[in-house]
């Protein structure tokens, strides 16, 4: 390819932005078909399934028990129970029309999750939820 036009005496200076443009829409579409599969939730929990769970309207904080026995809140990895039980505290005496929703996994022991219902209840935190899925039933 030259740069040079018919006659010898003329450079040719224009620049072809078409292919540039093709590649960029190309990589922007697929940018964001991907985006829409990958999975964003940093925390895996298989949560059960009950005919009568509903969706929480409302802010709150989130206490999640794993199926390895470990607790988060709002995300946050919480180093034991006594740590998890200080967390709550403060956020009660924060805001004390607090509401905590727990999702645990399927798999997690009844005495994990028996056990964190208990702490929140103690803490005076009256308005919890136990987080499932809706099932098909």
């Amino acid at each position: 390819m030259s740069l040079l036009s018919n006659n010898d005496d003329e450079i040719m200076a224009d620049i072809n932005i078409t292919p540039l443009v093709d590649i960029m829409l190309v990589l922007l579409i697929t940018f964001m078909l991907v985006s829409t599969l990958v999975d964003f939730s940093t925390i895996k929990v298989e949560l059960p399934k009950a005919a009568t769970g509903e969706d929480a309207k409302i802010k709150s904080t989130a206490v999640v028990v794993t199926k390895a026995g470990q607790y988060f809140v709002d995300g946050n990895l919480v180093n034991s129970f006594d740590e998890l039980k200080a967390i709550l505290k403060a956020k009660k005496e924060q805001n004390p029309q607090i509401q905590t929703v727990i999702s645990a996994d399927k798999n997690v022991s009844h005495g994990h999750v028996v056990k964190v219902i208990d702490l929140v209840r103690k803490l005076g935190i009256s308005k919890f939820a136990v987080s499932v899925e809706l099932s098909e039933e």
